[in-house]
């Protein structure tokens, strides 16, 4: 099924589209509509549809201005645009922009969908391009671009100091001098066929960046590709690399049988810094090894914080280990932690060694669980870091044992402790839609701004943690309170559609038939049938 979404602010036409067409009977589904290309704006981040068809002229934000939009931040999007016969100008203006298709008002049902066919196998071959893998290897890389992925991993890896990055990258044709600075790594989870996924993946990543001048792309690893932003200012900085984030994974699910985890690294200033935008982005990587792939997380979005401990520095592997550990890791960790003290096994008789491995440990896990805003008191009883006395040196087992405990402490703190400020987010968004929801002016960028949250960031956060999407959250919180409204009171059906925050009857009409298979009028039947004293 291909989405389809109808911007039109003249309500006959819309109403006429929406309506000739046996949607049911096609290969497409009408994914949503709105009225100007402001409101469209907000809704199109969250469906993300196939196609998008809009009028030029509309008030608030016109067709083109829309679309010059879409096919920047949603290049993926095949638009079609209505227009009537005396806006010759316009016209050459959508074909600048991009635009796939062009249609006159009126429209017909038949041109319409003969419109919709011809863009749909636009869709199919431009999805057949990008996983020929033969072309893929046609398209060689010169020398040139070799070295220059070569130095940007050494540069995102601390290799060379600012002096030669910025000495070198002239000589590469790179512009590396900017106000600022954010790494994305996008770890790619392949599907059956391993090598065909990566390279398609490394495509489409380049074919969304290839007009971006402030994006540097490079592949740290086989499965690994990176992305360095330059010179966003702090406003928009979250809303650019978040939306960018979600083509990514967008385009790669439609075109490849690969997933990918996306991690987003903290904001900086200097080029010596981008090393820790850079090892930023790849915690938050691996930290969906724990909390599940095929997600987009900046490290913002953990809590986890750079900080120096002024631990010894052979203590970095263990650190880096302990912070992502998983149960059936314990033992590997104890051993590695020992190899730092010099020993491969317990000396049973050395009770001064044991306590001070044992309140090392206790050190590391404490500094840790400050890293993610937790309380050490809460995460290692006082108990166990006062109360050991002379057990330990009675024998090697209950102290290795006992180590084992303060590893399996942490590992069940950090987890209970994950994602509660997306959890705050979440929950403070779903009440304010619940208190809100008959808003006509009700939108995602309206709750984003109420969290505290760009909207793109706020949009995939709330589809992760929800389950479901912003806007699919909203119609049926508005669809149950139609349904309440429909079952228990008097109202006409186009007063409930205002009460619960459409504009349009109709399309209210349209949205609930969608939703649960019937219209408005006959679920009203249906419930009085069922309890004939349920309206007044």
């Amino acid at each position: 099924m291909y989405s389809v979404f109808l911007v039109e602010d003249e309500i006959v036409t819309r109403e006429g589209i929406r309506n000739s067409i046996p949607w049911d009977r096609t290969p497409y589904t009408l994914a949503g509509e709105a009225p100007d290309g402001e409101m469209a704006l907000t809704v199109l981040q969250e469906v993300k549809p196939d196609i998008l068809i809009t009028d030029i002229k509309m008030p608030f934000m016109d067709g083109l201005t829309l679309s010059r939009i879409v096919k920047k931040d949603q290049p993926w999007i095949k638009i079609i645009i209505l227009s009537g016969h005396d806006e010759f100008q316009y016209a050459k203006d959508a074909i600048s922009i991009g635009i796939d298709e062009y249609l006159l008002k009126p429209v017909s049902s038949a041109d319409m969908l003969a419109t919709l066919e011809k863009v749909t196998r636009q869709i199919e071959e431009e999805k057949e391009r990008i996983t020929n893998i033969e072309t893929l290897k046609m398209k060689i890389r010169s020398s040139q671009e070799v070295m220059r992925e070569k130095w940007i991993c050494d540069l995102v890896t601390g290799q060379l100091s600012s002096g030669d990055a910025i000495e070198s990258a002239r000589a590469l044709g790179i512009d590396l001098i900017a106000n600022s600075y954010v790494v994305m790594i996008v770890d790619v989870v392949p599907g059956s066929d391993t090598f065909s996924d990566y390279a398609v993946v490394k495509s489409i990543i380049s074919s969304l960046v290839k007009e971006r001048e402030e994006v540097l792309l490079f592949s740290p690893s086989l499965e690994k590709q990176g992305l360095i932003f330059k010179n966003l200012s702090r406003d928009s900085a979250d809303d650019t690399v978040y939306s960018l984030a979600q083509a990514i994974r967008f385009e790669t699910e439609r075109n490849s049988g690969c997933r990918v985890s996306i991690g987003i690294g903290s904001m900086v200033s200097h080029v010596g810094e981008i090393v820790d935008s850079y090892a930023d982005a790849d915690r938050a990587v691996r930290y969906m090894s724990l909390t599940g792939k095929n997600k987009i997380i900046g490290v913002s979005d953990i809590q986890w914080s750079r900080r120096d401990n002024s631990r010894r520095k052979e203590e970095g592997p263990v650190v880096e280990r302990l912070r992502f550990a998983a149960r059936e890791e314990v033992d590997d960790i104890i051993d590695l932690y020992l190899d730092v003290f010099g020993r491969k096994s317990l000396d049973v008789a050395d009770s001064s060694f044991f306590l001070l491995v044992y309140n090392d440990l206790i050190e590391i896990i404490s500094g840790l669980v400050e890293e993610i805003e937790g309380d050490p008191q809460q995460a290692i009883p006082v108990s166990l870091q006062h109360d050991l006395g002379d057990s330990l040196a009675d024998s090697s087992i209950p102290f290795r044992g006992q180590l084992r405990n303060l590893i399996e402490m942490w590992i069940l703190y950090r987890d209970e402790h994950m994602n509660t400020r997306h959890n705050g987010i979440i929950r403070k968004a779903k009440n304010y839609i619940a208190e809100n929801y008959m808003s006509q002016d009700m939108s995602l960028n309206t709750v984003a701004s109420f969290v505290y949250v760009s909207p793109n960031h706020f949009s995939t956060i709330f589809s992760q943690e929800a389950g479901e999407t912003f806007i699919e959250y909203l119609t049926n919180t508005r669809i149950e309170n139609a349904k309440r409204l429909l079952s228990c009171s008097a109202m006409k059906c186009s007063d409930i559609a205002y009460e619960v925050g459409y504009s349009d009857p109709h399309y209210f009409s349209f949205i609930f038939k969608k939703n649960t298979g019937i219209s408005p009028r006959d679920y009203r039947m249906t419930a009085v049938s069922r309890d004939p004293c349920a309206c007044p």
